[in-house]
């Protein structure tokens, strides 16, 4: 799978392009990225966030080598790089 024509090719290259190894952003500042309203499922559900899914959203940050920790009741995401053996 590849993040190309994907709607969250820009959260891929927002996130690709940074050199921190964290990175938290609240549920706006990644609207603003991505240009669209998150899904409702994205503020309900930790598994939508799950680097280990096989959806185009997650592929978005795991090709740029981050994984996500939700926090949903604050609605912010932690994004942080992979370490070797992750």
């Amino acid at each position: 799978m590849n993040t190309r024509g994907s709607k969250y090719e820009p959260l891929y290259q927002f996130l690709k392009s940074k050199d921190s190894n964290r990175l938290v952003m609240t549920y706006k500042e990644v609207e603003d990225v991505l240009g669209f309203t998150l899904p409702p499922s994205a503020s309900k559900y930790l598994a939508w966030w799950d680097s280990a899914s096989q959806h185009t959203q997650a592929y978005s940050w795991t090709k740029a080598g981050f994984k996500a920790n939700p926090n949903l009741k604050d609605k912010k995401i932690e994004f942080v790089k992979y370490e070797v053996g992750d």
